[in-house]
């Protein structure tokens, strides 16, 4: 049996033409919403035939997923987010103001990436199945992103007196939520660094004991 040669020049033409396509998609979809965005759009944004926007991605909403996953990164190596230096850094720090200030900044970088894409997808939610799936898990994931947070405070006995571990984790997943910083950088104007301040104070002052 013969086996099958995979051309490393040709795996990286491949990966090259699939960020293309992704980055194309999610200027579009920022731009002009995933319900305003077709197919043909994205292939002409990239540059490629049709053919060659399902053979990389499939359908619309796996790339918008993938839009997601590589804002979330800021790159399409596949290291997930608690795996990235940043992270375990947050996680790594033993002491529970620092840690939350690290945390703060995490989030500030990560949701200056993903807010207008977070954005598009929560305009399509109510429109497409798919998407709404996509939105529900994300929303999911988040959730647990805030109790595992929560996890890091408890295990450093930091977190304050009165405050259960659901409800704590329910204020870091409101906080943490990209919708908050495009509503008050974007928006209201503030600069990311105004953003993280005011991040890292109100969870401090929400969980940590005075």
């Amino acid at each position: 049996m013969k086996r099958r040669y995979q051309s490393p020049l040709r795996r990286a033409q491949a990966q090259s033409t699939r960020l293309t396509i992704i980055e194309a998609a999610a200027r579009l979809f920022i731009a002009h919403g995933y319900v305003g965005t077709s197919m043909d759009d994205i292939a002409t944004g990239a540059g490629v035939g049709r053919a060659t926007v399902f053979a990389s991605l499939g359908g619309k909403a796996a790339i918008l997923r993938a839009a997601y996953d590589i804002a979330i990164v800021g790159d399409d190596e596949p290291i997930p987010l608690p795996q990235r230096p940043w992270a375990i850094a947050v996680r790594n720090e033993p002491d529970a103001k620092r840690m939350i200030d690290a945390y703060a900044a995490m989030i500030t970088d990560v949701s200056g990436r993903v807010a207008p894409i977070y954005e598009a997808m929560h305009g399509a939610a109510g429109a497409d199945l798919e998407v709404r799936e996509l939105w529900d898990a994300m929303r999911k994931e988040r959730r647990g992103g805030a109790a595992g947070f929560v996890g890091f405070l408890v295990a450093r006995h930091a977190l304050r007196t009165g405050i259960d571990r659901k409800r704590a984790g329910d204020v870091v997943w409101a906080l943490i939520d990209p919708s908050l910083y495009h509503l008050l950088v974007n928006e209201m104007a503030w600069t990311p660094a105004q953003f993280r301040t005011w991040l890292a104070e109100t969870l401090g002052g929400q969980l940590l004991q005075r």
